[in-house]
């Protein structure tokens, strides 16, 4: 893997950082949420340098934000999601679904109930 596509991943994760309507992430304040130095901070987004520490550090911190760590570290990361689907993550999405599919059936059942009085009649 080359460490300079690994900074460049760093810095576009730290510019999507903010919320909506909130300025970009400095790297200084990026170090503060994440107990780096500036200066380490922007060498391992310009060139992918630093101690083995920062680097674990920055991984983790992404990590604890829902970043995928493949998608950081792969030289080809197009087939990987950007964002980890955690387990915790997949059972809410499930539980969303299954909730619309409730939904859905309810209409459905009231709709043939529906046309089954009409048909009667």
């Amino acid at each position: 893997m080359n460490t300079l596509q690994i900074g460049k991943r760093f810095a576009q994760l730290r510019n999507e950082l903010a919320c909506p309507g909130e300025p970009t992430w400095s790297q200084a304040r990026l170090a503060d949420e994440t107990g780096l130095t500036p200066n380490q901070i922007a060498r391992l987004e310009q060139a992918g340098a630093g101690s083995i520490e920062a680097f674990v550090r920055l991984l983790n911190f992404y990590h604890g934000h829902g970043y995928s760590m493949s998608w950081l570290l792969l030289p080809d990361n197009t087939h990987s999601s950007k964002m980890a689907l955690t387990e915790t993550s997949k059972s809410l999405e499930a539980n969303a679904v299954l909730e619309m599919l409730g939904k859905l059936k309810q209409l459905v059942v009231k709709e043939v109930d529906s046309l089954c009085v009409q048909v009667a009649s």
